[in-house]
């Protein structure tokens, strides 16, 4: 089945980012090169890690337009002259944290909808995914914001990896609702799902504050996802 790609609920165009990963322009941003274009060596790599791992916990407290340079650098245990070394800005440090995550994160999406007994127990693995989905946005928020925040600004950066993120599960459900032959056109489906599922997961704390209960809302999503499956 040919693959496109699908942007989430945030966007309505294309981004550059495909099944195959983010751009080559986006690629060349992250690159691990040191500002004088270098290779870093071992303690090199090792201090630009503790650097992401700094940007990584200052997110956590602070936004992302708050975020400064000294504050990465003192969290790191380290100098703003050696942050700058590496990165020429707290933004830059930002989107190579968001790059090395949503890596990993976008084979973890993927799974929780591959790993599933769909044919055996759809009510299971569809409770399933909603709940894992809920809970892999309230784990990982911080970035998640950033990706939000900067795709909603245009910045194709941002935008390329929440696509990246999001389209090894979207192209996960094509596959399973063109398998199971129901009346649901796939990609439509799986677009829409898979923007449900990030707005839900989105608003899901303002949602509990207003009165709607956590299980009430992985059992209505889940009912949901279930019929647009397996009809």
């Amino acid at each position: 089945m040919e693959r496109q790609v699908y942007s989430g609920p945030m966007n309505n165009e294309p981004a550059n980012g495909g099944e195959s990963g983010p751009s080559d322009e986006l690629a060349a941003e992250i690159d691990e090169r040191a500002a004088d274009g270098r290779m870093p060596g071992r303690r090199g790599l090792a201090t630009r890690q503790r650097l992401l791992d700094a940007t990584a916990e200052q997110l956590e407290s602070c936004g992302y337009r708050d975020l400064k340079v000294v504050d990465i650098a003192r969290t790191a245990g380290t100098s703003p002259a050696t942050f700058y070394q590496y990165f020429p800005d707290a933004e830059s440090a930002v989107l190579v944290q968001a790059a090395v995550l949503t890596e990993a994160w976008h084979e973890e999406l993927q799974f929780l909808i591959t790993g599933r007994d769909w044919s055996g127990d759809p009510d299971a693995a569809a409770h399933e995914v909603v709940d894992g989905f809920l809970t892999f946005w309230t784990d990982h928020r911080a970035i998640l914001k950033v990706l939000d925040l900067a795709s909603m600004e245009g910045d194709f950066r941002f935008r390329d990896l929440r696509t990246w993120l999001l389209n090894g599960a979207t192209n996960a459900l094509v596959d399973l609702v063109a398998a199971h032959d129901s009346d649901m056109d796939p990609k439509a489906t799986a677009g829409v799902v898979i923007a449900m599922l990030a707005h839900v997961a989105n608003h899901r704390p303002g949602l509990e504050r207003w009165g709607a209960d956590h299980d009430a809302l992985v059992a209505t999503v889940a009912g949901i996802l279930r019929h647009a499956i397996v009809g």
